[in-house]
């Protein structure tokens, strides 16, 4: 498993950060719906095995939610979010059925849209911003050095569970270990990226985006096991779905955006 786990890794990777740095906001927003696509088709099929047009719906509007990102910012972003919320619940009111199991599936359309689309329509928004493709990597890195710190060190030391009802192979030596990682590749991105951050702001930073993106981890533990699955796919090999590849990124990407357009970061 390790070893898909890092060939994986060793593939995905490279071929990310090249379309960061040489694929523009175009390369960029191509691949985020794309990766949008993969991701609400998962979550699709775990609330719905056999998935209906509204389902459907709910996949291709998230796609041109991160498209609508591109072409015409979050204005128009926010206007299709609420359009599509809107268009579920009415699909919900005339799709027949028991109306309690209607209203929940309409709720997980809307949801899925909401926790996969969202976050990577305001990525494609960051990758447009000055330096934007800079501040992607460096929230990636931050991201993904703390997950293979907590996993390594979790998988070795972990003794005490952090949250046994939602993820029991989540130990609190390996969050710890996975926030003092992130905050080292904050630290060591904003080097590299010439990113100026003083090194207690790269610390604080890295901190902060270490621990929503364990929360990130945790929630989608959440809905696997309210959904009943172990993994929300099998597209990559020793890592499962690509929710389970991004579910850390997804909540990060909105905290380093708000950072930037504050001007703390």
């Amino acid at each position: 498993m390790d070893g898909r786990r890092l060939l994986s890794a060793l593939i995905l990777i490279p071929l990310f950060i090249l379309i960061v740095v040489y694929g523009g906001e175009a390369g960029f927003a191509l691949l985020m719906m794309g990766v949008a696509g993969l991701g609400l088709w998962e979550f699709i099929r775990l609330a719905d095995p056999f998935p209906r047009a509204p389902g459907m719906l709910s996949l291709l509007g998230g796609i041109g939610l991160v498209g609508a990102a591109y072409g015409g910012g979050l204005e128009w972003f926010g206007l299709g979010v609420t359009l599509l919320v809107l268009l579920q619940l009415c699909l919900a009111v005339i799709e027949g059925g028991e109306m309690q199991a209607s209203l929940r599936q309409a709720g997980l359309r809307v949801l899925g849209m909401l926790y996969v689309a969202c976050p990577l329509g305001v990525a494609v928004a960051l990758r447009g911003a000055p330096r934007g493709g800079e501040y992607i990597l460096l929230a990636c890195g931050i991201v993904w050095v703390g997950d293979t710190g907590a996993f390594y060190v979790g998988s070795a030391l972990g003794r005490h569970r952090l949250a046994p009802r939602v993820s029991p192979n989540k130990s609190v030596e390996g969050a710890v270990a996975g926030l003092v990682a992130s905050m080292g590749a904050a630290w060591v991105l904003g080097k590299v990226l010439a990113i100026p951050l003083g090194p207690l702001a790269s610390l604080l930073l890295g901190g902060l985006i270490g621990a929503v993106g364990q929360v990130g981890d945790l929630t989608e533990s959440f809905i696997k096991r309210s959904l009943h699955v172990k993994d929300t796919g099998r597209l990559i090999p020793g890592h499962g779905g690509i929710l389970d590849r991004i579910d850390s990124v997804l909540f990060a990407m909105p905290i380093l955006y708000l950072g930037v357009r504050l001007g703390w970061i």
